[in-house]
């Protein structure tokens, strides 16, 4: 049985990704953990941000696109429980090493 990984771009890096200014070609990106969650802190703060924004337009009559509303709410809503599950995942490796005897 042959499992083939899923085509298409899928994962952290089409979730969040990295500004082109970063990547030098042919050279492995070196990047500090805490960078990399203040980023994604950032572009989930955007998010929900843009939902906000969003829904203020919806009440006052601005836009008319319920549907687009509901998509910027909910990519926020995704994008802010995959950042709660990385956060909960770092406390439990530091609880976990914190744990380790000496």
């Amino acid at each position: 049985m042959v499992i083939k990984a899923i085509e298409g771009g899928t994962g952290i890096g089409q979730a969040f990704p990295a500004p082109a200014a970063k990547e030098k070609a042919g050279a492995a990106p070196v990047e500090s953990f805490s960078t990399f969650l203040g980023e994604m802190v950032g572009k989930v703060n955007d998010l929900q941000q843009t939902a906000d924004k969003s829904i203020q337009s919806l009440a006052t009559g601005e836009s008319q696109g319920l549907h687009e509303v509901m998509l910027a709410v909910e990519k926020a809503s995704i994008s802010f429980q995959f950042l709660t599950q990385v956060r909960n995942k770092a406390v439990e490796a530091y609880q976990e090493i914190m744990r380790m005897p000496v």
